[in-house]
């Protein structure tokens, strides 16, 4: 079952990119990298994931080929604890599970409002994933300093004006070859300017600009310490 943690509410809620409704079932695995039973065990999430986009449109999701970047990065990363800032209806955080269950990770994701976060519990079950994901019902900025590290990947996608907020927060909590990953990097680029100046300056940081899909996403490395 998809456990779910209650917090206090805030003020902010989370926000996420609406993008273009593609079928999902021809979002491929990265060639070698899985195992034809481990495709087929994931067939149930790739479903759900159509469905939400065809059922429950308006919820500012990520698109198809953003999903599958989000996926494969925690693969990549190799990572064991991943957290998510902003889950709506869980439709990222379906992306991030199937590659946390490759790692033998697990997914932590924050959501402040009540409908978003109902929707997203039943999406979990219904998508299968729901051993592999913490839902926590709560105001981020709340939330964040109650958690403790570390979290080889992160995906931020809340109020763009909070984006500096929870990087000064998350980023004792990354390990070294850890991953931050926001979004809307591209389309609500104006809005999050002091984001994108600290984390292209951070030395801590090794940043990138991706533009896998219709927001865009910044990919930051942690770096070894010198």
């Amino acid at each position: 079952m998809t456990r779910l943690a209650s917090y206090g509410i805030g003020p902010r809620g989370g926000l996420l990119m609406l993008g273009l409704v593609s079928p999902l079932l021809f979002v491929s695995w990265p060639a070698g990298n899985a195992p034809q039973a481990t495709q087929a065990a994931d067939t149930q999430a790739l479903r759900r994931l159509e469905w939400m986009r065809e059922n429950q449109r308006g919820l500012w999701n990520v698109d198809p080929n953003e999903g599958a970047f989000l996926r494969d990065e925690v693969i990549k990363v190799k990572a064991k604890r991943a957290l998510e800032i902003g889950t709506s209806n869980g439709y990222s955080t379906i992306w991030t599970a199937l590659g946390a269950r490759r790692t033998g990770g697990h997914v932590t994701t924050i959501e402040i409002d009540d409908t978003r976060a109902e929707l997203a519990g039943e999406n979990f079950r219904a998508a299968g994933v729901d051993s592999v994901v913490t839902l926590v019902h709560g105001d981020a900025l709340q939330v964040v300093p109650t958690l403790r590290g570390p979290f080889e990947f992160v995906f931020i996608d809340a109020w763009k004006s909070d984006y500096l907020k929870y990087l000064e927060m998350l980023l004792p909590m990354v390990p070294p070859g850890g991953a931050i990953v926001a979004h809307n990097t591209t389309d609500m680029r104006s809005q999050m300017f002091d984001f994108i100046n600290r984390i292209k300056a951070d030395p801590q940081l090794k940043t990138t600009f991706v533009d896998a899909g219709p927001g865009g996403f910044s990919l930051s490395i942690k770096q070894p310490a010198k």
